[in-house]
């Protein structure tokens, strides 16, 4: 009964304490630090729609791990979405001790409303009680280009594997019998002899400013993808060649030797040797926002991007 109760009065509070509005789920996801006393740290990952949350409390003389929990999204009515409008999201730990409940319950900026609920499991005759707790999310302070802002952005829950160019020296050049994107004496794409595709690719490098070409996996990549000053690329261009993709409704098949990444359950997206190079492909998408997959030439395009 104290248990139905605790989950009651925490579904209550989302209700009533949700001063901000909902974001998308996406949005969400990374890595947070404490902003005042009660918790030490928490992040939040979305590994093709299984919601998880680590914690680590404050403990002396160092932080105690409360380890992972499965998560719940809510969004702000029955008929809502929380891949799209995300108002709260929930989870529960199982200590020796204690049953916590914990209630991510508004966003403003970068940080993070979480309210601890705690009830006592252990016949020791204190009394449950809830904690409020603000966190922010961990930023990587970067230079998008020389000269530019200096601007923060979330700490990204994957490594990157990526060259940097400078847009403005791209040209396309032939290079041992086959047409070649280049700067200088290094080659980023070869469209054989295609040079129509080569002009194409280099046409949408200097339009979108791309100044770094980035891979999930090599040799082979199973993602290739560019940047613009640390960014998505954005925008349009006329006469691209692009399908939609849903960052957030991306998942893991295991297709037999081979781990597909698909788009809302069916559409065909991308393929990864494994399955935690599939996750990444995943978290890069997601972690940029992209939501177009472009080509240039296809089939077998001598260009794959993606933008916003």
């Amino acid at each position: 009964m104290i248990k139905q109760a605790l989950a009651a009065g925490a579904a209550a509070f989302i209700t009533i304490t949700s001063a901000y509005a909902g974001m998308p789920l996406n949005q969400w996801t990374g890595a947070y630090e404490k902003n005042t006393d009660g918790l030490h740290s928490l992040s939040i990952t979305n590994n093709g729609g299984a919601l998880e949350i680590s914690v680590k409390g404050e403990c002396t003389p160092n932080p105690c791990d409360w380890g992972s929990a499965p998560a719940v999204a809510f969004a702000d009515s029955a008929g809502g979405d929380p891949a799209s409008n995300t108002e709260a999201i929930t989870a529960v730990y199982n200590q020796s001790f204690a049953t916590k409940t914990i209630v991510l319950d508004g966003r403003a900026g970068n940080t993070l409303r979480a309210h601890i609920y705690t009830h006592f499991t252990d016949n020791s005759g204190r009394s449950d009680y809830v904690a409020h707790v603000s966190l922010k999310k961990k930023m990587l302070i970067a230079r998008p280009l020389p000269g530019g802002p200096i601007i923060a952005r979330p700490l990204k829950p994957f490594k990157e594997d990526c060259i940097s160019f400078n847009p403005d020296a791209v040209s396309v050049a032939k290079k041992n019998g086959s047409w070649k994107l280049v700067q200088g004496s290094m080659w980023m794409l070869d469209a054989g002899s295609k040079k129509s595709e080569m002009n194409r690719a280099k046409t949408i490098v200097q339009h979108y400013g791309m100044n770094k070409q980035c891979f999930v996996g090599r040799p082979d990549a199973s993602l290739e993808y560019w940047l613009a000053g640390n960014a998505a690329p954005s925008g349009g261009l006329a006469g691209e060649d692009c399908v939609s993709i849903n960052p957030n409704g991306l998942s893991v098949k295991n297709s037999g030797g081979h781990f597909t990444i698909v788009s809302n359950g069916n559409h065909y997206a991308f393929t990864a040797p494994s399955q935690e190079e599939a996750e990444t492909v995943i978290k890069a998408i997601k972690y940029y926002g992209f939501t177009k997959s472009c080509f240039v030439g296809r089939p077998d395009p001598s260009m794959r991007y993606l933008r916003k």
